[in-house]
Parts: C-alpha cells; structure tokens; sequence
C-alpha cells in the first residue's frame, strides 16, 4: 500500500510585527525528507511504523518546519501547500492513504486557516475515498475545513511537548486501521469557547492530568480508534479560536464516537475554571523579589510575555532593565536576547572588550535599550536550523547572551553550562521562556514565571482581540452547552 507523507509546522503568532517567509523554514522536499529534515518529529513516527511492514510504500512529499513566529507570507504557504499537493496528485491514481505531521495553528497573511486550506487541496486530488489522517500539536486551532477534509486527526498528550514522535506512531497506527481492517474512519468534534495559554495547560498538574487521563481511557473504548483534546493558540487573533475536543473511530459506531466527543467536551468544561498557572506566576516586581530572599536556589524565571517558542519577537529588553537596577539577585543571568546588529559588534570586538550597544526594544514604546556591555567571549553554536552566532556579554553585573536569530538554545542547561552560566554558576536565572522545559525543572532551585509585557502576554484580556469569536472564557462569561 503506497501512503504519501509531509510535514507543514509553524505556530504562528499574529500580534508580533515579524513576518515569516520560506527561508525562515527549515525544508526537505522527496528522499531528502528521509535523510535532511530534523529528527524527532511526528513524521518520523509515522514513517518508522509505515516502513516496519513491508506491504507499505511511503511517499515523500515535502516538509517544511520553522520556530514560532510572525504570520507567514503568502508565498511561503503556496510553496508548502503546493509542493505536497503536487506530489500528492503526481501518485493520486495509486495512492492508499494520506498521513500529515502538521502543527495546526499556521496563520498565513491572507489565510487564517492554513492547515484547513491545505487539508482541502489534498482532499481535491485524492478524492473521498483516501483516508487522510493527521499527526497535529495540543495547540492547534481547528477549523470546520480541517474537520471535514481530515479523517482523523490525533494530538499531542504532553505540555511540554514529551510525546511528539509517539504522536505520530498514534495517527499511522489509526491510518493502518483504516486500511487494513477496511474500517471507515468517523471523526466528531465539539469546539468550547475558551482560550487558554500552554502555561496555564501543563499536563503534569490538574486539571490536565485528569484529562489526559480521560483520553487515555476513552481511546480504548470498543469503536475508538484515538481521542484528542486541541487547546488552540491564544496569541493569534484568528476566528476559529477555541478548544476542540475529537472523538475518532469507527463509523460502524457512529453514536459511540459522538456520544465520546461530547463526554470529553462536558468534562473540560466542568474544569475549565480550574485551569491556571501550574508554576508560580507573578508580576516581574514581585518575582525579583522573591529570587533575592529565598535561599532555594537557582531561582529559574520564564520571562513569560516574550516566549520565542510562542513566536514572540525575543527582543524585550524590559526584564533586563529591572534586573540592572539591582544588587541583590546573587549572580544573574539573562537568556536569550535576539538582536542581529548588536551580535556582529560583539564578534567583530571580540572578548574582553567594551561595546556601546542598543539592544532589542523597551516595550511599549519601542525604543531600544542603550547599555555598556562587557563581551566576554563570542561563539557559534548549531540548533535544528543551523548555525546561529552567540554573544555573551556582562551589563552592569548582570551576564547577558545574545543571538543573530531567534533560537530555543536557552531551553538546554548544559548550553548554558558551556558559558559558564549553569545552575551550579548563578543565583538567579531568567530565560525567555514560558513553561521551563524538562531539563530546567529537573536542575531549580526554585522556579517562577515572571508575567511581563510582550507578544505572549499571559494576560490574555489586555490583548486586543477582534477576530476572535465571542463570547469566549476567560475574556467573557459564555453559557456553554455541547451543542451550543
């Protein structure tokens, strides 16, 4: 059986300035797929349970991946969409089935429903007949296209994201299911109006892990084929917002998977004001001084308003100017400040020099923010996109790194252990970052997330809104019911 694959990834934030283009993406287009494109995704979990029999035949097309950011251009969406269609439609006449790692909150500048829109064209080529199934993000945005053009769509179960290769075993197991046992996949949905950020959805505490629990035990109900819940993405202004709660399975039991979509949909509801910050949150005043009395260290700070991997802008230079107005946060650091210009003063300096900088920008007027930095050494290091240049500098006591591009580097503890700024080196630690992935929660001290300004506003009801449905919780007090 011959099952065409591709990857199309982007989680895009619409209240940012950025615009991304194709070379913002990381791409791989037929065999390079196999050989080029970075590992550990969904598509390599689908390919790897597809190519373990050997009645399959996979089909590359293309895969496309970029970290988050601004609405992507036109262009870079035909490229994306057009290049997997394409090849889609070159083997339409022998294919079996479709299995896509798509993210699910794409937003392209004249398309708010990207991945909608490509489900749709390949739904056009392939015919009704051609299951096709999709391995998609927790935070993806789900639109009445993508519902009806996808016949199964199965979701991640972790927050931070643990499980994304497992992922995508899960939806080419449900698409080996289709067509080997000749089952007709039925999917249902049930969408809740409600917009929830990832910081306040970690699936390690509650109500998540009840949730996630429930998917667990649903999923293996007679007629399930796999249960999902999508939370979609609250910093973008898109009108198909909200959570979605999906039932999949056999259309031989129909009222089995509806009555399943909408136990799922009641159950988030019952706790949907239960959900909140599973990591201590506060205003920026009130965690720098906490990090300078407690004794539990080191003390990790998410700088939660300007999350590269939420695709702000990292550039917010806010957090760093109340650090540098004090002298009691032990050895700080500050991690990672994207600014292009002011890397290449720092490499063409070298270390030990002092370099008169305007780095990022204060918000919300936007000026830049003037410092005196200290280079300390200057560095090329590798991330799944390819080289990005590093700066470590000091600024007024406080140790500073700075990038020539967006980057998740920070999210390591040993990359900042190579700079000497590890958890065994400083008191006190602020990363651009929502919630700390695995590795910095296994190594605080005491960690907190710091609910500052920016693109990622944890605040959701000081963002400005307009395409967004209403009513919608937490910025309203919809009446919610199943079939409301």
């Amino acid at each position: 059986m011959n099952v065409a694959v591709g990857t199309a990834s982007h989680e895009t934030n619409t209240f940012t300035e950025e615009r991304t283009t194709l070379k913002e993406f990381t791409t791989a287009t037929d065999e390079a797929l196999f050989d080029e494109f970075p590992g550990g995704r969904s598509l390599n979990g689908i390919v790897d349970v597809l190519e373990a029999n050997d009645e399959y035949t996979v089909v590359p097309t293309i895969g496309a991946s970029s970290i988050p950011s601004g609405v992507v251009e036109p262009a870079a969406f035909e490229w994306i969409r057009d290049g997997i269609v394409s090849r889609i439609e070159a083997v339409a006449d022998d294919l079996d089935g479709v299995c896509l790692d798509l993210h699910g909150s794409m937003f392209v500048a004249d398309e708010p429903d990207a991945e909608g829109a490509l489900l749709a064209a390949v739904r056009d080529v392939v015919g009704d007949e051609v299951p096709i199934v999709g391995a998609l993000d927790m935070h993806a945005t789900l639109s009445e296209a993508a519902i009806e053009n996808a016949d199964a769509l199965v979701g991640y179960r972790t927050a931070p994201h643990t499980d994304v290769y497992e992922t995508g075993r899960r939806a080419a197991h449900v698409l080996k299911t289709a067509l080997e046992d000749g089952v007709e996949l039925e999917m249902e949905r049930i969408t809740l109006p409600i917009l929830i950020a990832g910081e306040q959805s970690e699936t390690e505490a509650q109500p998540m892990r009840d949730l996630m629990g429930l998917l667990d035990e649903t999923e293996r109900r007679d007629g399930l084929l796999s249960t999902s819940y999508f939370l979609g993405f609250p910093w973008a202004d898109n009108p198909h917002a909200g959570v979605s709660a999906i039932a999949v399975g056999d259309a031989d039991h129909v009222q089995a998977v509806r009555e399943t979509s909408v136990e799922l949909a009641e159950a988030f509801w019952d706790r949907h004001e239960e959900f909140g910050f599973s990591t201590e949150a506060h205003r920026l005043d009130k965690v720098l001084d906490i990090a300078a009395s407690t004794s539990k260290t080191p003390v990790v700070v998410g700088d939660s308003g300007d999350i590269p991997g939420a695709g702000a802008s990292q550039d917010v230079m806010n957090t760093l100017e109340e650090m540098v107005a004090r002298d009691d946060l032990g050895r700080a650091v500050f991690a990672i400040v994207v600014d292009e210009r002011s890397v290449a003063r720092c490499f063409e300096a070298g270390g030990d020099q002092l370099v008169d900088l305007d780095i990022g920008r204060v918000v919300p007027d936007g000026r830049p923010y003037s410092a005196t930095v200290s280079v300390q050494n200057v560095r090329t290091a590798t991330d799944f996109r390819g080289d990005v240049r590093i700066a470590h500098g000091i600024v007024d006591g406080v140790h500073v790194l700075l990038a020539d591009r967006k980057t998740n580097l920070h999210r390591s503890v040993s990359f900042l252990e190579s700079f000497g700024l590890g958890p065994d080196d400083a008191e006190t630690i602020v990363l651009k970052s929502g919630y700390l992935s695995p590795d910095w929660k296994n190594v605080a001290g005491y960690r907190m997330l710091a609910l500052t300004n920016g693109d990622t506003n944890q605040r959701l009801d000081e963002m400005e809104y307009t395409a967004v449905p209403r009513p919608m919780f937490p910025l309203d007090d919809p009446d919610w019911e199943p079939n409301s």
